[in-house]
């Protein structure tokens, strides 16, 4: 019986780490002719002729996810005037989590993509 819960924080906190069902569990693998293997069924994993590209996202936990870089840095940028209210340290807050949004969000996904194709 599959759990009731199928959310990221589940499947990253809640199972155990090895469990009987790891080597019933379907994997990718990657490529023009891609298959979906394991488990009790293989499907053709193209849509349409596409091949299917794994997201750099479906690989990352949910802390790592592009919401929760936004809004972790939103949220030190408003803690930062909040607390402080001296504009220039918030200014350098600002250009640091710019930083971090464009390495982070632009940069490695870019390069990622490069790499998967």
């Amino acid at each position: 019986m599959p759990p009731l819960i199928t959310s990221p924080v589940h499947r990253t906190f809640l199972r155990p780490l090895d469990t009987p069902e790891d080597s019933a569990r379907p994997t990718l693998t990657p490529g023009a002719g891609a298959k979906i293997t394991g488990g009790n069924f293989s499907e053709d994993a193209r849509v349409g002729g596409i091949p299917n590209q794994a997201s750099l996202w479906d690989e990352k936990p949910w802390w790592c996810q592009p919401w929760s870089i936004v809004l972790t840095g939103l949220i030190a940028i408003g803690g930062s005037w909040w607390l402080l209210q001296k504009i220039w340290i918030t200014g350098l807050m600002v250009l640091v989590i710019a930083a971090w949004w464009f390495l982070f969000l632009v940069l490695v996904p870019r390069a990622y993509r490069e790499v998967q194709s």
